[in-house]
């Protein structure tokens, strides 16, 4: 029985570790377990009525998830030192340690401080108290590390929010914008930058998926948003040109690139009920200038649910300056 303990919380401990270095380190999106606290709290975030606590979200999704792989990390410990009685002894008095005084020593271990006072009473507790406390140093300071490298991320998806949103604050103040340069130099000639740019917060995704959950109740400052319309108004721009020619071809990169941050993105394309019908009203708007809107159903399916969960829709999307 001490020994299928011992197993149980050193397993307890690699599940943690795993999904942690999967998470901060692998540059591959979350780990299983970090995934599902995420989608979840992100749920619980969305459905609330008021968008006064996107404020909130990405520091209570950083905390949270911090504190589970903490507390994952402490039941393991625990349950290691409490496999059998002589695991955790009095440094004085070599008396076993209560439960209490268990508890004590597994915190002490994980922040690497000890104070000498207990201290372990065997060899195999001895190998892992080494083991164990070299280990949460690690997990502190690479949590400490990750942490700076998402503040990053947030920073440079608010900087191209708000890039895009300069180009006008609606769909009709975007497209007015580029249908006022008769051969689209503006755009062409910053093309590649805008489209790097895409493709750099794209990464993000990958690398700090955390800094998806930084939800903002601005336009301006949301990424999802401000990205469906950019790619809403290109779609139409792109009609005037021929597909042989620069323009056509700059702005199918552009596209392209918008794809890419969506197929990169945190949410499946089904996550979300997906209203054809209601996304066809919508662009029935582009009538009035003469365009009639082609749908791609996969890239509208996975627009949807970025969207959704991040707290947006398609009706503000198309939602003019006007009437906000």
């Amino acid at each position: 029985m001490q020994t299928v303990q011992i197993v149980i919380g050193l397993a307890i401990i690699l599940f943690t570790y795993l999904d942690f270095f999967h998470t901060t380190l692998s540059g591959n999106g979350f780990g299983i377990f970090s995934r599902i606290i995420n989608q979840i709290l992100n749920r619980i975030m969305i459905q609330n009525r008021s968008r006064s606590i996107f404020k909130f979200s990405g520091i209570t999704h950083l905390l949270l998830t911090t504190f589970l792989w903490m507390l994952l990390l402490f039941i393991g410990t625990y349950a290691v030192f409490s496999a059998e009685d002589s695991m955790v002894v009095n440094g004085t008095t070599g008396v076993p340690a209560t439960v209490p005084e268990r508890f004590y020593y597994t915190g002490y271990v994980l922040s690497t401080l000890g104070v000498g006072d207990f201290v372990p009473g065997t060899d195999t507790s001895r190998v892992l108290t080494g083991i164990l406390s070299f280990s949460g140093f690690i997990l502190i300071t690479t949590g400490l590390t990750y942490l700076l490298s998402v503040i990053n991320a947030v920073l440079e998806k608010k900087q191209l929010s708000f890039l895009i949103s300069t180009m006008g604050k609606d769909v009709e103040e975007i497209f007015n914008f580029y249908k006022q340069q008769e051969d689209l130099e503006n755009l062409i000639s910053n093309a590649g930058d805008l489209r790097q740019q895409i493709l750099q917060n794209a990464s993000s995704y990958l690398a700090f998926p955390m800094a998806n959950y930084f939800l903002s109740k601005n336009h301006e400052s949301a990424l999802i948003l401000q990205l469906a319309r950019l790619h809403e108004v290109i779609m139409i721009i792109r009609l005037d040109w021929r597909q042989e020619s620069v323009q056509y071809k700059k702005l199918t990169a552009i596209l392209n690139g918008i794809k890419k941050y969506l197929e990169l993105g945190l949410e499946d394309a089904g996550a979300a009920k997906h209203n054809e019908e209601e996304l066809k009203t919508y662009r029935s708007y582009w009538m009035k200038h003469g365009y009639y809107f082609k749908n791609e159903k996969a890239v509208d399916e996975q627009f949807s649910s970025s969207l959704k969960y991040a707290g947006w829709n398609w009706k503000e999307v198309y939602k003019l300056k006007e009437e906000e």
